[in-house]
């Protein structure tokens, strides 16, 4: 069964060699020379407006694609592109990247990717794409308590979930966690795409 498939029918599915061990090395490479900043969580504050701040659930730092460099940038387009042609999706309803690394004891406790967007002009968080850029030797997993699932984080492998039910609510069952590093480094790749254009 295809990764376009799995999702269909389970809301979640992976591909296992989406990149290359040396396309990844690439990536890892570039991603060097981005500007890197703790990572923050979003809720909603005062008036249901969303609020971004640091927490200890959240311990990782973040470099976002506006930091890319052009090398990198071309690998991101191609990336882009071929997740758009297999999702049948448009590049505009993507969010902008994000990269991810996680460090000895970096995790992310449990969370939902959707939820806080359903006010915004471009909608929710229909779908997340992470994207396993290099896998610690220990630790790491992406964890799913309620469908019992435990995805290792395996360099080049792509992982796709919806966020959303057909009626547009949250699916509570994705749900999920960055489980700590126990030993080595984690990199990741993510963006969501919204129900609307998010890009201009």
């Amino acid at each position: 069964m295809s990764l376009v498939q799995d999702v269909a029918l389970n809301g979640i599915g992976w591909e296992e060699c989406f990149l290359s061990s040396k396309r990844c090395r690439k990536i890892v490479e570039e991603l060097k020379f981005s500007l890197w900043r703790e990572s923050k969580v979003v809720d909603k504050g005062e008036g249901d407006s969303l609020v971004s701040f640091t927490s200890n659930k959240r311990q990782s730092v973040s470099a976002d694609q506006g930091w890319f460099g052009p090398e990198l940038m071309a690998h991101l387009v191609k990336i882009e592109n071929r997740v758009c042609g297999l999702f049948d999706t448009e590049p505009s309803y993507l969010e902008l990247w994000q990269a991810i690394r996680y460090r000895n004891g970096g995790k992310f406790e449990l969370h939902h990717d959707g939820g806080l967007f359903g006010g915004e002009a471009a909608g929710e968080r229909a779908l997340t794409f992470l994207l396993y850029l290099q896998g610690p030797k220990q630790g790491g997993e992406t964890y799913f308590p309620e469908l019992d699932l435990l995805i290792p984080p395996t360099a080049g492998k792509l992982v796709v979930w919806n966020n959303l039910r057909p009626d547009g609510t949250t699916d509570d069952r994705f749900r999920h966690a960055a489980t700590p590093v126990h030993r080595g480094r984690k990199l990741v790749l993510t963006t969501w795409s919204r129900q609307r254009p998010i890009r201009t």
